[in-house]
């Protein structure tokens, strides 16, 4: 099983490789993932031998604490870095830190306190106080690791300030010269990027937060008396019966079985439009009623709704580390020890070369600063964060950070036609009478024939009907005929439906000229049904799957971005060709079987491609895995089980090319928050170390990197 913990007290990249460590020295556990960013821990663990409690002790042993809430107040509250410090407190430093800063430019003479400058003796208890107390967050996280036996960047910050507070003060009572606006400045500048991060942290989950926020507060659950109650959604079972409101929040997954409205659908799919809800049909969780009330019956179990599933997607996307991140994982838990001993050799040469103890501290505390590794950390988590919480607003449901990086080089994007690029339901297309029959009568004939009937064709023909407002002949003694059609007795006639063939064999009379008509629409990718009474033709009904209505843009838009598209089908090979020039798409691999579809792409990655699969994630199953990006058509009941690495609520071909937009905007931030991240350090540990960046800048810099990388990643969210 899959447990996820909350964890409070993580400071830095370090901190989670901490954690990962520590969880996987646990018996039963297979493997973890710590995410810095969202401050949580998934293990996949054997139930058998391992528990939650279990594991939260493997935790707290590490010298970590853990989160029990999990709503969506709760969430935005984690993301608030566990608090360095208020806005008040932040507010209070910034006071106390403009001393500091005079000092940097003018020495006041306000008198003599021992016989030492009263000026450096305020600025010594203000840098103390800024130090010691308001930087105690910073101490205590490096006491912890120290407990363990373990540095990170608490340790960094730590040993920089203390360096520099304490040689101040030893050089105070000497008569010496004193760099306590160093140490005050830095912890205010470290603080002042906690909060900030903080912020940006808060923002880049909103959309998750917003996910969690979408369900409904209440229900009106109908008793065995016919009068409602108003309830907690969280009690309501399979089965119960409540009333929906005009206006109001449906609260759970289930079927209508009484009124009809229109329902606002977008937290599901994106699509702004209402869709029409009547009895028989499934309305879901957390979605709106537009127009009139309507009663349901619950189908699902409490956190079991299709917004469940797609929270629970989402926060195993973030939960699922992506190559490069695994990467960043290994350079940062070596980074610190290896920082130390920079600064410890930037010591001793400076000290070597100055003789200046001082000298040599205040560099070793610049590379120390300015090498805190906190962007490095953010980089990756921070973007993948923003890309799948904006994606899941527009329907556009990421499973593995892995699809991130696939999508980075994809050349090819593979369509299955039936559900994908097409309804998924053939509807009536063409009514052609014979002779002296009317439209009105061969309808009425053919809806006849097929109410008895579950065949698609046959629920395209009765929707016909429905839609002309014409009413079905009743028939008698109904019989269908696998493969050819159906036959029923009308006023003592036969009546039939089916292929040229079977009505032929049956000895309808079909003239030659009508042959010509038949071939046409079956050019166009339609099905065509005939119609007879007695011997007599009554005339043809014509069916097609038809085209999605943004279909043709969507393959517009990646052909005009260098992509190819092909289209897959088991159909037979005219009735995709059609599909396919309707749509502009040139390559067709038709007659394929569902198992045979893998091996299609198969062939297509050994030409050297990259490969997006889009089908409908469950018949198309293996062809999503053997892809290079799997994007599967999901629908609100199957998100949870459906294959592939990103699944699109609804139905739109559209959202398939906004979801490759999607990840390669989320990769390009992640590439760009790391190049910046490596960069910032490669460029400014060796300027700190060759004096050219003292510890107040490194300070400043490295408190603003952490902020660059969110802001960078809260970006995504604009271009999406």
């Amino acid at each position: 099983m899959k447990t996820t913990l909350q964890i409070q007290g993580m400071h830095c990249a370090s901190c989670a490789l901490t954690i990962e460590r520590a969880l996987k020295k646990v018996g039963g556990v297979q493997e973890v993932s710590v995410n810095y960013a969202t401050e949580r821990a998934t293990v996949t663990h054997d139930e058998a031998n391992t528990s939650r409690d279990t594991l939260a002790q493997a935790v707290k042993n590490a010298g970590y604490a853990i989160g029990m809430t999990e709503d969506a107040e709760a969430h935005e509250d984690h993301l608030e870095h566990q608090g360095y410090i208020s806005k008040r407190g932040l507010i209070f430093a910034a006071i106390l830190v403009i001393p500091l800063f005079l000092t940097m430019f003018v020495m006041p003479e306000i008198g003599m306190i021992f016989g030492r400058p009263a000026w450096l003796i305020l600025i010594a208890v203000i840098t103390w106080y800024l130090v010691v107390k308001l930087g105690w967050k910073f101490h205590a996280g490096t006491w912890n690791e120290l407990k363990h036996g373990r540095a990170n960047m608490d340790t960094l910050v730590t040993v920089g300030t203390g360096s520099a507070l304490l040689w101040s003060t030893y050089a105070l009572i000497r008569g010496e010269e004193v760099y306590f606006e160093v140490a005050g400045i830095i912890i205010f500048f470290l603080l002042l990027g906690k909060f900030l991060e903080a912020r940006q942290r808060q923002k880049a989950g909103t959309a998750i937060a917003a996910l969690l926020n979408l369900h409904a507060k209440l229900a009106h659950r109908i008793k065995a008396d016919g009068s409602s109650e108003d309830v907690d959604p969280n009690i309501l079972r399979p089965g119960d019966r409540c009333l929906v409101k005009s206006g109001e929040r449906i609260p759970m997954d289930g079927k209508i079985v009484e009124g009809s409205s229109s329902v606002d659908e977008s937290m599901l799919t994106g699509e702004a439009i209402p869709i029409e809800k009547h009895v028989g049909d499934v309305v879901y969780g957390a979605t709106i009623n537009k127009t009139g009330s309507f009663t349901f019956e619950v189908t699902v179990e409490p956190g079991k709704s299709t917004l469940d599933a797609i929270v629970a997607t989402v926060e195993r996307a973030l939960a699922t580390k992506s190559p490069v991140e695994k990467l960043v994982d290994r350079v940062s838990s070596v980074f610190v020890p290896v920082v130390i001993g920079l600064a410890v050799l930037t010591f001793i040469v400076w000290l070597t070369l100055t003789h200046e103890l001082g000298e040599a501290i205040r560099h070793a505390v610049a590379v120390l600063i300015i090498a805190c590794p906190c962007a490095m950390g953010l980089a990756t988590p921070a973007a993948i964060m923003v890309g799948t919480g904006a994606g899941a607003k527009k329907g556009i449901l990421v499973k593995d950070g892995s699809a991130l990086e696939a999508a980075r080089g994809i050349d090819l994007m593979v369509f299955d036609k039936t559900g994908t690029l097409t309804e998924g339901k053939p509807s009536v297309t063409d009514i052609i009478p014979v002779g002296g029959t009317s439209a009105v009568e061969l309808l009425a004939t053919a809806s006849g024939l097929e109410a008895a009937s579950e065949h698609p064709l046959a629920t395209a023909v009765l929707q016909a009907a429905i839609e002309r407002q014409v009413s079905a002949k009743k028939v008698m003694d109904f019989r269908a005929i696998p493969g050819q059609g159906i036959e029923a007795r009308f006023e003592n006639e036969m009546v039939r439906l089916g292929t040229e063939k079977y009505l032929r064999e049956s000895g309808v009379i079909i003239a030659k000229e009508f042959e010509g008509q038949l071939m046409a629409l079956r050019q166009e990718a339609k099905t065509v049904m005939l119609v007879s009474r007695g011997t007599t033709l009554l005339g043809l009904i014509a069916a097609q799957d038809r085209v999605k209505s943004d279909a043709i843009a969507a393959i517009t838009e990646l052909k005009r971005r260098k992509i190819e598209v092909v289209l897959l089908t088991g159909d037979h090979r005219a009735t995709a060709e059609a599909v396919a020039l309707s749509l502009g798409i040139e390559r067709v691999l038709s007659e394929v079987s569902p198992t045979g579809k893998s091996e299609e792409v198969k062939r297509l990655q050994a030409e050297g491609r990259k490969v997006a699969f889009v089908g409908d994630g469950l018949n198309d199953a293996p062809a999503l895995a053997q892809a290079n990006l799997g994007i599967a058509v999901g629908t609100g009941t199957d998100v949870a089980i459906a294959a592939g690495q990103i699944v699109l609520m609804g139905g739109s071909p559209q959202k398939a090319v906004d979801a490759l937009h999607l990840a390669r905007r989320t990769f390009s931030a992640i590439k760009q928050n790391l190049f910046w991240a490596f960069i910032y350090n490669a460029i400014g540990i060796p300027l700190a170390a060759l004096g050219i960046i003292n510890p107040i800048i490194a300070g400043l810099a490295m408190a603003f990197s952490s902020v660059s990388v969110l802001t960078n990643s809260l970006r995504i969210r604009r271009k999406i």
